[in-house]
């Protein structure tokens, strides 16, 4: 049995540094990209006894999952019983072989949620028509989609592992804000508002270039530049007129021997308002966790923008994952608070106030989620999950709250 989810690791794989750290006692040139990039299995994980990487150079997972949501109150236009299957499918594919730089490899990834029948809700907003709060269940993908590509990119690392660039249809989320116990909905939490930052606009399935620094061996950076404009119903090769656009960058420090990482990722964005004046959004998020101990791992996200352009214009999380069942490694308890504000200079933002009416809505939005992960074995993990959401959507007096099971099946 692994010691991390291997999604948690596929994707911030910085918090496997102690492992690594514990067997070699030194970091090795390119290790810290390596973790954020790769997804290997961990030696000696029983789920995967036979190291494909190595013989064909290719490195895979698939999670797959059905998933029961419901809320407490049906607000106007939501549904109270919604069943659904849950696809998430990634790839690396080496195409050159370098030991020594590291290669080139094909990256390619595939989301999907399918309602299991005509009652369960089918829209991006699908509870409580959220900004802030729960908007889909499946938070890998942005929209009401069947299936998607978020990725489909070239992957070229260069200077003895400590240089990578990417460049394709971009997944920024694969590489930006990857807090290891936040940063999928299929291992981590179910609320949106936890899996990745709400200030920072990181697109996927658009077209885009990744560069990666390994600065030294506990420092890293990182800059972005993606279109926006492309949607999931159109194809991001083609041309398009839009002038949608988002720079991003990161860096990224792991100390406490490398229990501990910090990330500091500011952006500025182009907003396309499609032949009207562009708009132009800037901010900047921050976050960190530590891993005090086996049992205990504990992270903090905070960020700001002028707008919220992706649904907030600040926020501020915390959470953490326990171990409390000594000899279960693989289960854990995940308890995660954050509270959300609006923007009352963003006239399509729900906080706005409005000139006419002079009644605002509502500034603050706060969210509250407990998770239990059961790893029944290998493959298999069972995620019985509470929210409790106050003002969604910014409204100035409601609240909602949805219970809802996850059964997780890895691969």
């Amino acid at each position: 049995m692994k010691n991390k989810n291997i999604i948690a690791t596929a994707l911030a794989g910085l918090m496997a540094l102690p492992v690594m750290a514990g067997e070699t006692s030194e970091l090795t040139a390119g290790e810290l990209l390596q973790g954020i990039n790769m997804f290997t299995p961990e030696e000696g994980d029983p789920a995967y006894k036979i190291k494909a990487h190595e013989r064909y150079g290719t490195e895979w997972y698939v999670d797959a999952a059905y998933a029961y949501w419901q809320p407490h109150k049906a607000i106007s236009g939501t549904n109270r019983h919604n069943h659904f299957f849950l696809l998430h499918a990634a790839l690396n594919q080496r195409l050159i072989q370098d030991d020594v730089n590291g290669g080139t490899w094909l990256r390619a990834e595939l989301s999907g949620s399918w309602a299991l029948d005509g009652r369960s809700a089918r829209k991006s907003t699908l509870f409580a028509d959220g900004f802030g709060s729960v908007s889909y269940p499946h938070y890998d993908i942005y929209g009401p989609a069947d299936a998607v590509l978020p990725e489909l990119a070239v992957m070229h690392y260069f200077n003895n592992k400590r240089s990578c660039l990417i460049g394709g249809v971009v997944n920024l989320t694969n590489y930006f804000d990857c807090i290891s116990i936040a940063n999928d909905s299929f291992s981590s939490f179910a609320n949106n508002v936890f899996i990745n930052t709400t200030i920072v606009p990181l697109t996927d399935a658009n077209l885009g270039v990744v560069y990666q620094q390994e600065l030294t061996p506990t420092d890293y950076v990182m800059g972005a530049l993606s279109r926006t404009d492309s949607t999931y119903r159109s194809n991001p090769f083609r041309w398009s007129d839009g002038h949608g656009y988002i720079l991003v960058g990161e860096w990224g420090h792991t100390f406490a021997d490398g229990d501990a990482t910090f990330r500091l990722t500011p952006f500025y964005q182009g907003i396309d308002n499609e032949g009207e004046a562009d708009d132009r959004n800037w901010g900047v998020a921050a976050s960190i966790e530590y891993t005090l101990c086996d049992a205990c791992t504990v992270y903090a996200r905070t960020g700001i923008a002028r707008y919220d352009e992706l649904g907030n214009a600040a926020e501020l999380s915390l959470g953490t994952h326990l171990k409390l069942i000594p000899g279960r490694e693989d289960d854990f308890l995940g308890i995660s608070y954050g509270i959300y504000r609006g923007a009352r200079n963003n006239e399509e933002s729900p906080a706005y106030i409005d000139e006419e009416s002079g009644r605002p809505g509502h500034r603050h939005e706060q969210v509250i989620e407990l998770v239990y992960n059961l790893q029944v074995n290998d493959y298999l993990s069972i995620m019985p999950h509470y929210q409790f959401i106050q003002n969604p959507a910014y409204r100035s007096a409601s609240s909602e709250s949805i219970w809802g099971v996850q059964s997780v099946f890895s691969f």
